[in-house]
């Protein structure tokens, strides 16, 4: 047997479910959190599946799993706030544990005390153990006794270890609770909509265990019945952010779509966005003016809108139950996805009119646009880049200037606008061009209806990209009017060729 010296790194309170603790973590949260961990850290080998267990009874909560397991050095990285084990090892995939600071603060959150027990692949035979009661941390302030002599040991692999023949894994049991008691179904159905892709992309098996009564509740994918014909695949937008951390280039992947049932009176209708296939936020409906991706207000007519959106690009709040909404890639994500959940809102509400019809031609619709909008934008001269670090879809001005122009977005204008066949808005910091085409004027309802084809669609937003740029260079550019015209006129016969830049 060897023991080692447990390091807090951080005062005695802090330690307890009174510090770290009472940071807002709910315990379903607080145990998605552990069970990120445990997924951080599977072993992926054809021979091992791998198996995470959450043991519910009526004093206690354990999750245990079979992945990788801790040296007692990294055990005592696993206990010191801030710190991660990444410094020890190369993360076996993308991480959904974040800061250093998930197992700490979800532990404290359920419970005063915490028994690990772990056996790393890295170390076979051996297991590390610890304990560590915050109880007597609490009253611990003037000795500093119970601080100065927490230890934990390096054993010979115990036989009545609850990770029983497991060669690797992980147990952390906490006991002492300082909530209300859990059942095991509410954690396995909380569970399920957390982690759903794990569950059916990555072919992990999540299992909550009903300890009193001893039933076993296997954690499933949870499929929502949508009407196939009312699905927006993002996917197929080709949509890119870059990312917050890296800055490289991330792609909005998922799916917009009406369910088969409406949850205005439950409330659970909205967007589900992932990070890394676990849920960020659930049902998220919060509008726009308050920093939300919603277009519209939350209203019980909307109560069809359904979506799993996956935001691999934007950052996470400090506890992952919510993004950051005042970071830059969460800006462009409203923006670009603006249009997409705005046809959706509308449908679902058309829908509780029962006019099923017009439901169908509003999705049909939009996809028209994307596919026009995206034709129509392939064709955009972007003129010479060398030796200017301008993005790669940049329009490059005469002058050495340049902007970009972004989506183009089919809506109603306001009533002092509604006339208009078009606006813009030029964002001057990042240099975007963003077009709004009114549906409501009578251009767009002269030429456009139900059967309008794509070259129809494709010419109205070449119009209006063209007319647009002109306004531009004048107003924002001090261009001439003889030269916006020139310039306005080569775009318009590019945009309008047929073979995306060919002049004949």
């Amino acid at each position: 047997m060897t023991k080692f010296q447990i390091d807090l790194n951080v005062g005695n309170r802090f330690w307890t479910p009174k510090g770290l603790g009472a940071m807002g973590m709910e315990p379903t949260q607080a145990l998605a959190e552990l069970v990120a961990n445990s997924l951080d850290w599977r072993i992926e080998d054809d021979n091992i599946k791998p198996l995470i267990q959450i043991i519910i009874s009526k004093n206690s909560i354990e999750v245990k799993d079979n992945g990788f397991g801790m040296k007692s050095d990294e055990l005592q990285n696993a206990i010191q706030v801030s710190v991660a084990n990444e410094n020890l090892r190369t993360s076996l995939r993308v991480r959904k544990g974040m800061f250093g600071m998930g197992m700490k603060v979800a532990c404290l959150s359920l419970g005063w005390k915490i028994t690990f027990h772990t056996r790393s692949k890295l170390e076979e035979g051996i297991e590390n153990t610890f304990i560590l009661n915050t109880r007597e941390l609490d009253s611990d302030g003037i000795t500093n006794n119970y601080r100065k002599n927490i230890n934990g040991e390096s054993l010979p692999n115990l036989l009545d270890s609850p990770l029983g023949d497991w060669k690797s894994g992980t147990s952390i049991l906490i006991e002492d609770l300082s909530h209300r008691p859990l059942t095991a179904i509410a954690v396995r159905d909380s569970l399920q909509e957390i982690f759903s892709p794990e569950i059916s992309v990555e072919n992990v098996h999540i299992q909550v265990i009903d300890k009193i009564s001893g039933h076993e509740y296997d954690c499933k994918k949870i499929d929502v019945p949508v009407y196939s014909e009312s699905i927006i695949n993002l996917d197929e937008l080709n949509l890119f952010i870059d990312d917050e951390t890296t800055g490289n280039p991330v792609q909005i992947k998922g799916w917009l779509g009406l369910m088969k049932t409406s949850s205005s009176g439950l409330g659970k209708w909205g967007l589900h966005l992932f990070k890394n296939n676990q849920v960020i936020e659930r049902f998220h409906q919060l509008p726009s003016r308050l920093g939300g991706l919603m277009p519209k207000n939350p209203h019980p007519k909307f109560g069809r809108t359904y979506g799993e959106i996956h935001l691999d690009m934007c950052v996470p709040s400090f506890h992952k139950v919510g993004f950051d909404y005042s970071k830059k890639s969460w800006i462009k994500v409203a923006e670009i996805l603006e249009s997409s959940i705005a046809t959706i809102m509308q449908a679902s509400e058309e829908f509780k009119s029962g006019d099923h019809e017009k439901v169908k031609e509003t999705i049909k619709k939009v996809q028209k646009n994307k596919k026009a909008i995206k034709k129509v934008l392939s064709n955009i001269i972007s003129g010479s880049k060398e030796k200017l670090e301008v993005p790669e879809n940049a329009v490059i001005l005469t002058t050495g200037e340049w902007f970009i122009i972004v989506n183009p977005i089919i809506d109603k204008l306001g009533e002092n606008e509604r006339n208009k066949p078009w606006i813009y808005h030029f964002r001057k910091q990042s240099r975007e061009l963003a077009i709004i085409i009114n549906e409501e004027s009578p251009i767009h309802k002269n030429l456009i209806n139900g059967n309008s084809d794509d070259n129809t669609i494709s010419l109205l937003l070449s119009w209006a990209i063209s007319d647009c740029i002109l306004l531009l260079l004048c107003e924002e550019f001090d261009y001439k009017l003889k030269d916006a015209v020139a310039f306005r006129d080569e775009q318009l016969i590019w945009l309008t060729s047929q073979k995306g830049g060919s002049n004949e």
